[in-house]
Parts: C-alpha cells; structure tokens; sequence
C-alpha cells in the first residue's frame, strides 16, 4: 500500500509540474521539434532543386516530425495551444534560439578541427577558430578575440587579411582591431569601424624589416536590438609581402617600443590579451 501511494504522488507531482496539458508536446521536446524545423527549412531553400514542390517540401517536414515520434494532428494541436499561451510560446521560442546558435557554435568547431589548415605556402587561411560566431544580449562578452604566435612559415613583411560576413550589424558600428607584436617590444595597431551587413574586410601588412612574434587582436561587436550579431565564414589570409601594397603599411599606428613584449597592456586589445 505505501509503495502503491508512493508511485501516485510521483505521478501526481510530474502532473502537476507539467506546463501542457494532456496531448501538447512539452515545452523542450517542443524547442527541439522547432530548432529541427528551421534547420530543415533552411536545407530545403538550400537546395530547392532536391524539393521542387510543395508535396516534397511538406514530406521533408513530415520526415521530421517522425523522427520526434509526433504526427502532423500533435504538432498542429500543440502550434494552436502554444500560440494562445505566449508567455509559454516565448519560452520555448528562447529556447529554440539557444538550441541553434549552440549548434552553429558545434558546427564551426567541428568545420575548424577537420579543415585543420596548413600555416605552410605563400597564401593560406590560417584561422583555426569557429568559422561561424553568433554574439548577442544573452551572451556574457560581445567581444570576438584571436590570437596566434609565430611558427617557422612567418616571414618578414607578411600580409594578414580579416574577412567575414557580416549579418545584423548595428548602425553603431562595430570595432575592429588588430595588432602586431615584434619581437624588440615594438607594438602596431590597426582598427577600423564596420557599419552594415555583408563582406567586411581589413588587413594588416607586417614591419618588412623586424621579426614578428604574435598577431592578436578583437571585435567589440554591436548587434542590432533584439537579434545576434552573426560573422559568418571567418578567415585570416596570410599572403607574402607586395611591394605594390607595401605604402599600405603606414596606416598602422605604432603604440610602444619597450623590452618587455608580455608587459604591454592596452585597453583597446585586452580582450585579446592572454
């Protein structure tokens, strides 16, 4: 009997605990089902060929909510119910966000270790973090850093080119910054303020005459009210020294020159710091 009582108060409790009634998908396996929802749209107006027609494209969808183990009748139920209890709706589409952006974080970790690009040839991507980085108001830092050393491929007078693609960008621009470090202790800094979505690029061209032991460098990125600021396909060219561009150069500033490189501190780039 006690047994018996035990096992109807956890029942009980796991009812009473629960935000949907009987025949709603609950609020996480709702989120999941969401998250893999827009994924699958996304392929689908990725590759509009594969589903030219609305049959297809609702037998992708249907293909996904089987794989949750739900039928079209409980996902249109659980839409409608859902939809007349926003503050519920509002939590699951919250979580729905957080479950892509994590995503989009695993995908460009994993884009990143199996690219495992050379440093070797006289033009080459070097970047080895996430390709794809999303920065919001949820996030603690909106501050994007790097940092890489020397190896035995740097050469005097190399050019580094930032690139990436930009997607709600503020009107406030986002600030970038980059900076080389020489192996005197001589510091050089170039930033530059991006407005807008799209390609967004800068490069720095290395000191021809000294040796460069580290580039580093940050964004202090401002996203739009309401959405995450999103860089996409994040590369850093390095490229030999043309003497064509090399009048490029003087546009960096140059901040110190003192004997210790690691004491240098600066508030611009402490972000990128170690």
């Amino acid at each position: 009997m006690r047994k018996c009582l035990e096992i109807l108060l956890v029942a009980l409790a796991a009812v009473s605990c629960s935000k949907t009634p009987s025949g709603i998908i609950e609020p996480e396996e709702m989120a999941q089902l969401m998250a893999d929802i827009h994924t699958g749209e996304a392929v689908v107006d990725m590759n509009r060929r594969d589903y030219p027609t609305d049959s297809a494209r609702q037998a992708f969808k249907q293909s996904v909510y089987a794989r949750h183990g739900f039928t079209s009748a409980q996902v249109d139920s659980s839409f409608v119910w859902y939809g007349r209890n926003i503050s519920y709706y509002m939590e699951v589409y919250d979580r729905t966000i957080e479950i892509l952006e994590h995503r989009l974080i695993e995908t460009g970790n994993r884009i990143a270790a199996e690219a495992a690009l050379s440093v070797a040839g006289d033009s080459v991507d070097v970047w080895s973090a996430p390709k794809f980085i999303s920065v919001g108001d949820r996030v603690p830092s909106k501050a994007v850093t790097f940092r890489f050393g020397r190896d035995e491929n740097w050469e005097r007078g190399d050019m580094y080119t930032w690139r990436a693609k930009v997607f709600n960008n503020s009107d406030d621009a986002s600030s970038w910054t980059m900076v080389a470090e020489y192996a005197d202790g001589t510091v050089e800094l170039l930033d530059q303020n991006m407005t807008g979505d799209g390609w967004k690029e800068m490069t720095l061209i290395t000191d021809s005459t000294l040796d460069l032991t580290r580039i580093y460098g940050a964004i202090e990125a401002v996203n739009r009210p309401g959405t995450s600021l999103r860089f996409d396909s994040i590369e850093m060219v390095r490229k030999r020294v043309n003497p064509e561009r090399y009048t490029r150069r003087y546009s960096l500033r140059k901040l110190y020159k003192v004997f210790d490189p690691v004491e240098i501190k600066n508030d611009t780039v402490a972000a990128a710091k170690e």
